[in-house]
């Protein structure tokens, strides 16, 4: 047993942690975690005891104060680490290959089983067989009320150390600035003025325009293309796959049009989709085939405040700090994401196409109040319609995008290097959750996909990883031309 706070010491849950126990919203995250070695079992589980399991939101049970309103609070209790750490007793004796074939199904017959809430909302599966990139596996199973993603994984690497230095924590990329020349500084100065007033009236009108889309996302407007989930598509069975990509192919591809990582992950995921809709769907139907016709989009969900850093976690978890509310918890909004099916000639213009997407949501304050816009229905109409309303949005587009900075040096879990982190989320109302998570050098893509619309989602990996390279290849044929070195 692990000792925590005194029991009647409650937090009471935020108004987003709340909503994602709704029966139409209930949202898991699923964290896989490759490894180069074997796991021991009881170095494990004494190491969670003295890490995870002393972070209050781990050691805590969500209770109900009013079940008809879903008010709830975070109930201190002790941890019993036999309950959280489990070993499934597998085939180990596998080659790397079945290997792959044993993890994936046992990720999904994980993300089936209902999260038990007479315990703390996690638990930890140890896997000791061998798969393609990595000789065993930890999977970790936990309810997303309990923090927003950028905060789970600082929770995550908190537990972790890098290679290079066994006694330091990870850490994360900074986001540098974009130099500005010197004789832009100059004409700064001078368009100063106007360039605020233009990109005021830019904020006012992408501001609107997406506001509108939402309301009518709500009622109304409704995605159509051949993987567009029907209704009710949260509770279907999901498959989890995920592919390990090269960061700096993907860095390389920035560079070359000066845009951002970000960027070019939303690119990759646009060409990844035109081409497999193109390849499963073209022909099938007795009507004409159209990648242009059909209407695809896809929510992003922005942090509306700064996230807790590796650091924080640490504090909590081994110095007894208490957790800073204004840092730890669920407060989201969501962003309208729309993508242009194309099959294109030059594969750089799905870079162009999203960077021109992504520019326009930088200017929007949309996320900002369709979250107050929740906050509110909450407050009038209570939580199960307003989880009624976000489940008729989120159930008219079509996918959920994410990404996570994770650690620019490698690391170690448990004593063993760490080779991949491939976290994703299950319970959305879409058909296919695609999440980037960057490591080290690495940018792993991890799938969350409807088993029925995606009965190959090894086959949507490859196109992710085909469509990567291409680019790249076209990236580096525009440097060869414009005689300049990437």
């Amino acid at each position: 047993m692990v000792a925590v706070q005194e029991e009647d010491q409650r937090v009471p849950a935020s108004p987003f942690s709340r909503l994602m126990h709704t029966p139409n919203f209930n949202l898991n995250v699923i964290t896989i975690m490759g490894l180069s070695c074997t796991l021991d079992v009881n170095w494990v589980k004494h190491s969670v005891s003295q890490s995870l399991a002393k972070h209050p939101r781990f050691s805590s049970l969500l209770v109900y104060e009013d079940e008809a309103k879903y008010k709830m609070s975070w109930k201190p209790t002790e941890v019993n680490i036999d309950d959280h750490v489990i070993v499934p007793d597998l085939d180990q004796e596998v080659d790397h290959e079945k290997g792959d074939s044993i993890v994936d199904e046992f990720v999904t017959k994980v993300a089936q089983t209902p999260m038990d809430l007479w315990k703390p909302l996690w638990e930890l599966y140890l896997l000791n067989v061998k798969t393609s990139n990595s000789a065993s596996t930890a999977v970790l199973k936990l309810h997303h009320s309990i923090g927003d993603g950028v905060s789970l994984i600082s929770i995550l690497l908190a537990c972790g150390r890098r290679i290079s230095d066994p006694e330091a924590l990870p850490v994360l990329p900074e986001c540098k600035k974009r130099p500005v020349k010197p004789d832009k500084k100059k004409r700064a100065f001078i368009s100063l003025f106007f360039s605020l007033i233009w990109r005021f009236f830019l904020m006012i009108h992408y501001t609107l325009v997406d506001t509108i889309e939402f309301f009518a996302t709500v009622f109304t407007r409704k995605d159509s293309n051949p993987i567009k989930g029907d209704k009710g598509i949260e509770h279907s069975p999901k498959r989890f796959v995920h592919r390990v990509l090269n960061l700096d192919d993907v860095k390389l591809i920035k560079n070359s049009i000066n845009t951002t990582v970000n960027d070019v992950m939303f690119g990759i995921t646009n060409a990844a989709l035109s081409n497999y809709i193109h390849r499963q769907h073209n022909g099938t139907s007795g009507t004409p085939f159209s990648l242009k016709s059909m209407k695809i989009r896809g929510v992003a969900a922005y942090n509306m405040r700064p996230s807790a850093t590796v650091q924080d976690a640490y504090e909590v978890m081994h110095n007894g700090k208490d957790l800073d509310l204004k840092i730890w918890g669920n407060m989201v909004g969501f962003i309208l994401l729309p993508l242009k099916l194309r099959m294109h000639q030059d594969p750089l213009l799905y870079i162009e196409d999203s960077k021109a997407v992504m520019n326009k949501k930088k200017l929007s304050y949309q996320c900002i109040i369709e979250y107050h816009i929740v906050k509110m229905l909450i407050k009038i109409l209570g939580m199960m319609k307003t989880a009624f309303v976000v489940n008729a949005f989120l159930s008219n587009v079509t996918f959920a995008f994410s990404s996570v900075m994770g650690p620019k040096d490698e690391i170690t879990f448990f004593g063993c290097p760490l080779t991949y982190l491939a976290p994703t989320v299950y319970g959305f109302p879409v058909s296919i959750l695609i999440h980037f998570q960057s490591y080290a050098n690495k940018l792993i893509v991890s799938l969350a996909v409807d088993e029925k619309l995606f009965p190959d989602p090894h086959q949507l990996c490859d196109d992710f990883q085909n469509s990567l390279q291409t680019i790249k290849d076209a990236a580096i044929r525009k440097a060869a031309v414009q005689g300049y070195k990437m």
